[in-house]
C-alpha cells in the first residue's frame, strides 16, 4: 500500500507539474505582454529580435520558475492527508486541489509582483538608461543579457524564502483531523 502511494503522489506531482508549468507559461506571456513588456512577445519573434526574445523568455521563465514551488508544497500537503488517512478519498484529492490552488495563485502573484518591482527599482537607479528604448529599437543584447542576469539572480534568491513561506501555510496537524 505504501508503494502505491508514493507512485500515486509522485503521479499527482508530475502531472500538476505539467498542466500548470502549461498553463503558466500562457498566463506568464499574457500578463508580459500586456504590463512589462514594451511590445508582445510574438513581435519580437516575428522581427527575430534577440533582445526582446531573451528578455521575453527571462521573464516568462523566471515566473515559472518561481510558481513551481507551489506543487511541492501542495504534494506535501496531499502527502500528510494520506499518511493521516491511511489512503485517498475523493475529499482528500479536493483539499490538495484546493491547496494547490491557493498555493499556485500566492506564488503567481508574487512572481509577478517581484518581477515588476524589480523593474521599477532598476529603472530608478538606472534612470539614464532607458531600457525600452535600448532593447526594442537598437536591439542592444548586451542590456538584455545583463538584465536577465539580474533576473534570473533574484528568481533564485527568492525561490526558497517563497517555498518556505508556502511550507508555513501547511498545517500538518490540522490536515491530519480532516
Amino acid at each position: 500500500m505504501q508503494a502505491a502511494n508514493v507512485i500515486y503522489l509522485s503521479s499527482y506531482e508530475l502531472i500538476m507539474s505539467f498542466i500548470f508549468m502549461m498553463v503558466t507559461i500562457v498566463l506568464a506571456t499574457k500578463f508580459m505582454n500586456k504590463f512589462v513588456l514594451s511590445s508582445p512577445v510574438e513581435t519580437f519573434i516575428k522581427r527575430r529580435h534577440k533582445s526582446g526574445c531573451l528578455m521575453s523568455a527571462t521573464l516568462i521563465f523566471s515566473v515559472i520558475y518561481l510558481v513551481q514551488g507551489s506543487i511541492e508544497q501542495s504534494t506535501l500537503a496531499l502527502q500528510s492527508l494520506v499518511i493521516s488517512h491511511n489512503g485517498f478519498t475523493t475529499k482528500i484529492i479536493a483539499i490538495a486541489l484546493a491547496y494547490f490552488t491557493v498555493f499556485y495563485l500566492i506564488t503567481f502573484i508574487a512572481s509577478v509582483l517581484i518581477i515588476f518591482v524589480v523593474s521599477l527599482i532598476y529603472r530608478k537607479i538606472m534612470s539614464e538608461v532607458d531600457f525600452d528604448d535600448e532593447i526594442e529599437q537598437h536591439d542592444n543584447f548586451g542590456l538584455s543579457l545583463f538584465l536577465s542576469f539580474i533576473l534570473i539572480n533574484v528568481v533564485i534568491f527568492m525561490d526558497k524564502p517563497l517555498s518556505h513561506f508556502l511550507g508555513s501555510l501547511v498545517f500538518h496537524d490540522y490536515l491530519g483531523k480532516l
